[in-house]
């Protein structure tokens, strides 16, 4: 007799963003199971990644969104770790939430990116563009080794 596994997906929740603010009452809220965290640490034990995934659910659990969005930035979502949760929680999900807070709320925003959109959107760029799409590869490899980078 043959045992099959199958890995139990916990499911996302829905939600708008714009709705919430990066504070714990707002991650447990959509995530409730956040609260019935065992500290049990077999969700780090299981992460491929080695991620320290009870470090950043223990930074959720203090609504503390950046340190989450943090340490949780390498995790691949594979879901291992909710599949050895003994509270049910899904961390990857809970992480996904806080890096969207994080990218939406806290992240400090660049200076110069409204003023490079509206070059943009003004065509500042589209002769070059235009001359891009028209050249050979060899040439566009030429170009582009031999570009300069923004440090």
């Amino acid at each position: 007799m043959t045992m099959r596994r199958e890995i139990i997906l916990k499911k996302k929740a829905v939600y708008e963003l714009s709705q919430l603010t990066p504070s714990l009452k707002q991650v447990s809220t959509v995530y409730p199971e956040l609260l019935k965290c065992q500290v049990c640490n077999k969700c780090t034990m299981s992460c491929p990644q080695d991620i320290n995934v009870m470090e950043y659910i223990s930074h959720a659990l203090h609504g503390e969104i950046a340190e989450v969005a943090d340490k949780s930035f390498n995790c691949i979502m594979c879901g291992l770790c909710a599949e050895r949760c003994s509270g049910g929680l899904a961390p990857y999900h809970i992480a996904l939430l806080c890096r969207r807070l994080y990218g939406r709320y806290l992240l400090p925003r660049s200076h110069d990116l409204s003023s490079i959109v509206a070059e943009i959107e003004g065509g500042r760029f589209d002769a070059e563009l235009s001359e891009l799409k028209e050249m050979e590869v060899k040439e566009l490899r030429r170009r582009y080794n031999e570009r300069d980078i923004a440090p």
